[in-house]
């Protein structure tokens, strides 16, 4: 780590392989507060390729709930809809972007998708602006 410049360091040290993004992406199955899951989600979202969020939407090795989320997230950051495989009516009862989240909040992305509500616009322009919560 030594040899390398400051911004090939800082690249190395915030990569994340898949089991990370499909953590964020099946919340259920590993969050139980809400801020754990924004402390890890938000660095992700800030000054990332949007493109991963398209490759796991079309991921069928994750749930359709996760292909949903990572839908919205790709949408909500490029603000381009994209076309998904499947219908999220199909699915029991309606998702949220974090699974214990009740209110119904959801912005234009979260409801093309079919989620009962989606990011939190003020929380996460404060990441972006400050870098902290």
């Amino acid at each position: 780590m030594e040899a390398l410049d400051l911004e090939s360091a800082k690249k190395l040290l915030v990569q994340s392989d898949k089991s990370t993004y499909v953590k964020l992406l099946e919340n259920e199955n590993y969050y139980n507060s809400l801020l754990d899951f924004e402390r890890e989600l938000y660095p992700l979202l800030v000054n990332r390729d949007v493109n991963v969020w398209k490759k796991y939407a079309n991921d069928t090795s994750i749930s359709k709930e996760a292909r949903l989320r990572s839908a919205y997230l790709y949408s909500y950051l490029s603000k381009k809809p994209l076309n998904l495989r499947f219908k999220a009516d199909k699915l029991k009862g309606k998702v949220s972007f974090y699974y214990n989240n009740k209110v119904e909040d959801g912005d234009g992305f979260a409801r093309y998708y079919g989620l009962k509500n989606g990011l939190d616009d003020l929380r996460f322009n404060q990441y972006k602006n400050t870098g902290s919560f």
